[in-house]
């Protein structure tokens, strides 16, 4: 009986190990090898613990601890050009979560942004308080885009919840991408502006653009024949695009 159980331990650790290998060869086709995995296997040492062996067809070799940059370079031969290539793939992958751009007059507010938010202001308002403000940022949620309207529901209830004398009125339209985009505006005729929330819909994620809208440069906008700060952030929001994950 223990022999079987060993038997049936390798097994497992062995197609566990075959997973990791195929997920390596896929990453080493950015490097220009291609490997293909005809067989992995392993032993244990003498002091008890499973040691892995991969074979590498193209290679010829056999090889441990493949999963990471270094034992990958040092298979394909140059491990100062693969690390480079690793790092501008981590690189690449930590901008994909999505693309947007707020368009021109528009500036970043460094003083008011942190890392999870950026904030912009109009060009001769930045670094100026009580101004108008669109705010990007992304959001986990427990959500998939198949749950958007529970998405939609949590989302109005705590703003509810959270503007109790404010008038709230939805929408919903779809970017370019035709992801569904929901947007809420709170209204408080007691303070001199209005918020207006933009949610574009992903997986378990949104991308999140709030307009804080102050009525008189609002009302200046319309005078001068331009874009309200609302009007910019809704168009920031239907442009929006999710990168590759």
């Amino acid at each position: 009986m223990m022999k079987k159980a060993v038997r049936m331990f390798r097994k497992r650790v062995a197609a566990k190990t075959t997973a990791v290998f195929c997920m390596v060869v896929c990453l080493s086709g950015c490097l220009g090898s291609v490997l293909q995995a005809e067989e992995a296997s392993g032993y244990y040492d003498e002091f008890g613990n499973w040691v892995q062996e991969s074979y590498s067809e193209e290679s010829g070799a056999e090889t441990a601890g493949i999963e990471n940059p270094e034992a990958l370079a040092a298979l394909t031969g140059d491990t100062a050009d693969a690390a480079g290539s690793m790092d501008a793939a981590q690189e690449v992958s930590s901008a994909l979560t999505g693309a947007y751009s707020v368009e021109a007059g528009w500036t970043v507010d460094s003083a008011a942004s942190t890392e999870e938010k950026t904030v912009y202001k109009q060009d001769t308002n930045v670094g100026m308080d009580n101004t108008s403000t669109i705010t990007c940022s992304y959001m986990d949620t427990n959500y998939s885009v198949l749950e958007y309207e529970q998405l939609r529901d949590m989302l109005t209830n705590n703003l509810l919840y959270a503007n109790v004398n404010a008038q709230i009125s939805t929408s919903a339209v779809y970017t370019q991408t035709k992801d569904y985009l929901y947007i809420v505006i709170v209204d408080d005729s007691a303070l001199d502006y209005k918020d207006v929330y933009h949610y574009v819909v992903g997986d378990y994620r949104c991308f999140c653009v709030e307009v804080r809208e102050y009525r008189a440069e609002a009302d200046q906008a319309v005078a001068d024949g331009v874009k309200t700060p609302h009007e910019v952030g809704q168009t920031t929001a239907e442009e929006f695009t999710w990168g590759v994950a």
